[in-house]
């Protein structure tokens, strides 16, 4: 469709005014309706419902933006139309694919919507999706790909003569906590309407009806500030407000316990004085399905793991439980855990730049025979930040369906990273430089601990490693000295079907999981069982059968839950896992 007729004419309010009279001098003079009829028959039928077209927008890659919907009439993310009237999306202007899913209201004046559909490149440019709405109302949507910065409203009104709101917003944060944010509507109605206000300001549960507000955000980050303003007959102004928050001291998700991931320390030296340092840390996590999907090809599993370091991430993913034969196209790390609106959106490396692979980490894979997916491997050129915390399968017929998802435990997002560089200087950072006084062979520690949270400083991980800088040798190492007793056991205990996993009818289910090792014995005081944190009281283990049974005496709050299991064999071997299932709400 030709871009300068994309949106069909339908009358303006001076028109139906016109039409109006018409009518009245209609009902005076006879004869005059079916010459007035006559002259305006376009008009009546315009009438009949206009068409309103849509864009999908994807920036070039490289450039600034977001990926966003925008009105061809009003060129942004909403459009106000009559009873009767069809939107149009299109995707001439995109590049990625998108999906376009209904929201359910989130304000009074809100309606509820049924629609779901899915687009991708290959689909070709003139695939449309239309919807005629029929009912008075304001209906939310979103490309729930790319969340909150690809949202839209349509606002149905039959109401000519009613004039919109306007206002004059400022949002603003705090200039000197740069987490409280101040956020005023300043709003006004020609017609002398009452105005309702409505700020949503991207958390959920976190929303003001006031014309000044204010919010405390926990934790740094991007979210979009929603202004919505309604005069109760149909008008509405609305607007969305980027902001990036660099204070708080929450994190992504607070570790359940003291766990640490696995660190590595790194170092690359040379003839110079200076040395380039990097914690490697490595965190990993189960493939589960979410509770609501169900398919007869079986319930995917896996394994991913996440390894990031100084200008390098590596994501590995192993799939089983797939359908056969079949390539899954939409496979992305995502930052938000599992549990929190089902990972969220994707993960971006640069947050000002669109959503896209060269900005992202898609692990994608093509099945075989039997619905497995092999070792997957992706390595990106740069550190991966602490909000990318989980791996998210999407249906490849339908990319708006989640289908399972794997925690990247233990959280980094609140760790602190000591080095001390073995000259008697210390410094803080996952990848510090330094510059030695003097060439030489030196042993660089560094230790990572909790930042925050009950845990803080309570239990930490170390490493070293070696670094020659200024033309200096290594130390000869030498040779390993024989221990006075050989090591008899290395091996961790294995643990293994674990139970329960994704959702649970009863709010008292009894956690079960098997114990096995090989070489020694585990007691029952080296297992430790925390649910949401807490110990476990009243633990059973058969020792003989290696089962590690537990169920609360009180029932457990809907929604999920966390499980964590320590073990250690007499040897001092210890292994752990973690887990999580959802108890069912109540009907």
């Amino acid at each position: 469709m030709p871009r300068a007729a994309r949106s069909a004419a339908r009358p303006t309010s001076r028109t139906r005014t016109v039409l109006t009279v018409l009518a009245l001098v209609c009902a005076v003079l006879p004869g005059a309706w079916v010459a007035a009829t006559a002259s305006t028959g376009s008009t009546s039928a315009a009438a009949a419902g206009r068409t309103w077209v849509v864009d999908a927008i994807d920036p070039a890659t490289g450039t600034s933006g977001l990926n966003r919907w925008e009105s061809v009439d009003t060129g942004r993310n909403i459009v106000t139309i009559a009873v009767g009237d069809t939107v149009e999306w299109q995707f001439d202007r995109a590049s990625q694919a998108h999906d376009l899913v209904s929201l359910p209201p989130r304000d009074p004046w809100d309606e509820a919507w049924d629609f779901s559909a899915d687009w991708a490149p290959g689909d070709g440019s003139d695939t449309t999706f239309t919807h005629t709405f029929d009912e008075v109302g304001t209906y939310n949507y979103w490309c729930s790909l790319h969340g909150t910065t690809m949202s839209g409203t349509v606002v149905v009104t039959d109401d000519a003569n009613n004039t919109a709101p306007t206002a004059s917003p400022v949002v603003a944060l705090d200039t000197v906590t740069t987490n409280v944010l101040h956020a005023t509507a300043n709003a006004t109605d020609a017609d002398g309407d009452p105005l309702n206000i409505s700020w949503d300001f991207g958390v959920a549960g976190a929303r003001s009806s006031d014309n000044h507000a204010m919010h405390d955000y926990v934790a740094p980050g991007q979210y979009v500030v929603r202004l919505r303003v309604s005069d109760g007959r149909g008008g509405l102004y609305a607007q969305d407000f980027p902001i990036t928050v660099t204070g708080g001291g929450g994190t992504t998700e607070p570790p359940a316990d003291d766990a640490l991931p696995e660190i590595d320390a790194l170092a690359a030296g040379g003839p110079s004085l200076t040395a380039a340092f990097s914690t490697q840390v490595t965190t990993r996590g189960t493939l589960a399905p979410f509770a609501a999907w169900t398919s007869a090809d079986g319930p995917l599993a896996g394994e991913a793991t996440m390894v990031r370091r100084r200008v390098s991430t590596y994501t590995s993913l192993s799939v089983t439980g797939a359908k056969p034969s079949t390539s899954y196209n939409q496979v992305h790390v995502h930052e938000q855990p599992c549990g929190v609106g089902d990972g969220g959106v994707h993960y971006r490396f640069d947050e000002t730049q669109p959503f896209a692979e060269v900005n992202e980490i898609w692990p994608l894979f093509t099945t075989g025979a039997g619905g497995a997916s092999g070792l997957v491997e992706v390595t990106k050129p740069v550190r991966a930040s602490a909000k990318a915390v989980s791996l998210v399968v999407h249906d490849p017929a339908m990319a708006s369906r989640r289908l399972a998802c794997a925690d990247l435990a233990p959280s980094t997002s609140d760790l602190v990273y000591v080095w001390s560089f073995g000259d008697g200087t210390t410094a803080t950072g996952a990848d510090p430089d330094h510059t030695y006084a003097a060439p030489g062979t030196y042993t660089a520690t560094v230790t990572v601990t909790h930042g925050s949270g009950a845990h803080a400083g309570h239990t930490s991980v170390s490493d070293s490693v070696q670094v020659v800088v200024g033309g200096g040798r290594p130390t000869p190492t030498p040779p390993p000295v024989p221990p006075a007793v050989p090591v008899v056991d290395s091996t961790p205990p294995r643990i293994s079907q674990l139970g329960p996993r994704g959702t649970s009818a009863s709010a008292r289910p009894t956690i079960r999981v098997r114990v096995r090792d090989r070489d020694s014995a585990v007691r029952k005081k080296d297992v430790v069982l925390r649910v949401d944190g807490r110990k476990a009281a009243g633990l059973r283990y058969d020792a003989k059968r290696g089962l590690v049974t537990w169920r609360s005496t009180k029932a457990l709050a809907p929604g999920r839950h966390v499980v964590r299991l320590v073990v250690r064999d007499t040897a001092g071997n210890k292994a752990t896992k973690t887990w999580w299932f959802k108890v069912r709400p109540r009907p």
